[in-house]
């Protein structure tokens, strides 16, 4: 009996304080802060395949097939490789990334050279390596829109050759080792330097995969002289045949992306 009433008591003590507070409770007001919007930081490092269409001027390349008797090399150039990218903590927003692709045009037809049907082919070669920096932008959630320009160097190839279909090991080459008529193989061989502005928009399906879209123009800043066959120094190689172009490319990526 004696514990029921201490109990009692020490509840009655307790109890008062918070009545007295709940009747106060109405003196005060509740403001609502509106909560500030904050950006959507940026971070992605991803790595995947890369399609990219290129358009070079074809000009003075199909007036050479056309001379060897063959069709014209029908653009778009089909270039396949991949991109690796990272962003840069030290710097808000910006990426960095180094793409590699390739890829060549060829047009091929029959000709008769004296007694022989050969098979003729002209094929036109580019290969490049690309260091990209680019800058993002997230307007909203998995979506990235990314200007960059990139610094690169690369090869441009013109081969042309030909041989009978079928051949014998017996005459397939002279005493020398070296294939003699009707078959010829020539090429022209250059190093190239470029610049790249281009244009990403990247949408982010999972954190771990993303796709892009990107459009890009190849600017030739500078290019050594063309060889010939590995050796000959070539002059008088049309202008035209460079590596400036407009280019449009695919990709997906696997990686973290925000």
């Amino acid at each position: 009996m004696r514990l029921a009433l201490v109990a009692l008591f020490i509840m009655v003590l307790v109890s008062s304080p918070l009545l007295a507070q709940d009747d106060r409770l109405d003196e005060f007001a509740f403001e609502e802060v509106p909560l500030k919007d904050e950006p959507i930081p940026y971070f992605a490092i991803g790595v995947g395949p890369v399609f990219q269409f290129s358009f070079p001027n074809m000009d003075d390349l199909n007036a050479r097939a056309t001379q060897l008797g063959l069709g014209p090399l029908d653009s778009p150039l089909l270039q396949i490789g991949g991109e690796l990218f990272t962003a840069v903590g030290l710097v808000k927003n910006l990426r960095v990334g180094f793409s590699w692709v390739a890829g060549s045009l060829s047009t091929t037809a029959d000709k008769m050279i004296d007694t022989f049907t050969v098979s003729r082919t002209m094929k036109y070669s580019l290969s490049s390596r690309t260091i990209h920096i680019d800058y993002a932008w997230v307007p909203f959630k998995r979506f990235t829109v990314l200007p960059g320009i990139g610094f690169g160097w690369g090869n441009q190839t013109i081969a042309t050759y030909q041989s009978m279909k079928n051949r014998t090991w017996d005459n397939y080459a002279d005493t020398t080792g070296i294939s003699t008529s009707p078959d010829a193989y020539a090429d022209l061989t250059r190093a190239i330097l470029y610049l790249a502005p281009r244009l990403n928009v990247e949408y982010a399906f999972t954190p771990f995969v993303a796709v892009r879209a990107q459009a890009a123009y190849t600017l030739q800043v500078g290019a050594n002289d063309w060889i010939g066959n590995k050796i000959a120094v070539v002059s008088g190689v049309p202008t035209s045949i460079n590596v400036s172009a407009f280019n449009a490319q695919v990709g997906l990526f696997i990686g973290l992306f925000n």
